[in-house]
């Protein structure tokens, strides 16, 4: 059987998004995500390129990149494609309208793109069952991050919130005795959400704080469209995250990779130079 020209595009395709301490990548086989991998790059985003190119061996066509890392990494990951496989990384930036999808921002290009991918995933696996729905697309990275995408593909915006490392650390710097804490791994039941410690007391906050404004942010999208949305909840805190919420959720970890396929399906964006 001829492949169809969507998975002729796939060919050699790779995907990889760099977030503010992550670099995420996964090969794309007939339009799905196949062998991936991922690391920390934090303050040597050298150690992530080294370990995107052992987890990329063999022939790569195509790299499109969502980065929300700033241009140096932008420009690292740029020479690498150059230097390995004689290519141009496509970085996507977002755009007004993309793939049924309508950004809810003034300036799309303002918005994050590992967001932007994120709820174009999202949107998709929301009109995957037949009966297009809302959906809400939670990112729990560095920062945790939730934009809500109403059924016809309309943008509503977003919620940033400090990840709970930040929020933690931004206490440690700000203040005389509290020092620096561990961010909760479980989920406390009952009062025991209250600390019996210093660390307790701000390692649960730091998790409920975003947890609790998450769940009212899907109530209130619920309340207004008059449909509960699907919720998915993605990136490296995402089984924590999940844990902490009262909102029934789907961890997709891999959301941002999802997007970044769907977007490589479509028409190719022109390559951009990493700096601009």
């Amino acid at each position: 059987m001829k492949p169809s020209p969507k998975h002729q595009a796939a060919r050699g395709l790779a995907v990889v998004d760099i977030g503010n301490a992550r670099i995420k990548w996964a090969r794309v086989v007939e339009g799905r995500i196949a062998a991936q991998g991922s690391a920390l790059h934090a303050g040597d985003f050298e150690s992530g390129i080294d370990a995107l190119a052992k987890g990329l061996p063999g022939t790569v066509e195509r790299i499109v990149a969502a980065n929300v890392a700033g241009p140096a990494a932008a420009d690292r990951l740029a020479a690498f494609a150059r230097e390995r496989y004689g290519i141009d990384v496509e970085l996507v930036v977002p755009k007004a309208e993309a793939l049924g999808v309508t950004c809810g921002y003034r300036e799309p290009s303002r918005l994050g793109a590992d967001r932007w991918a994120a709820l174009i995933a999202a949107h998709a696996l929301g009109r995957a069952s037949g009966a297009a729905r809302p959906v809400c697309a939670i990112n729990a990275g560095s920062a945790y991050t939730l934009d809500a995408v109403d059924a016809g593909g309309r943008h509503l915006g977003g919620l940033i919130f400090a990840g709970p490392r930040i929020a933690a650390d931004a206490l440690a710097r700000n203040t005389r005795r509290i020092g620096r804490t561990a961010a909760a791994q479980g989920m406390p039941i009952g009062v025991d959400l209250l600390g019996k410690s210093t660390d307790e007391a701000v390692g649960h906050a730091a998790m409920l704080g975003p947890a609790a404004a998450f769940d009212r942010a899907v109530r209130v999208v619920a309340d207004a469209l008059g449909a509960r949305p699907a919720v998915y909840v993605a990136g490296g805190d995402a089984e924590l995250l999940a844990r902490w919420l009262e909102t029934q959720a789907e961890v997709r970890a891999d959301l941002v990779l999802e997007g970044l396929t769907l977007l490589a399906a479509d028409p190719p964006p022109v390559p951009t130079s990493a700096s601009e």
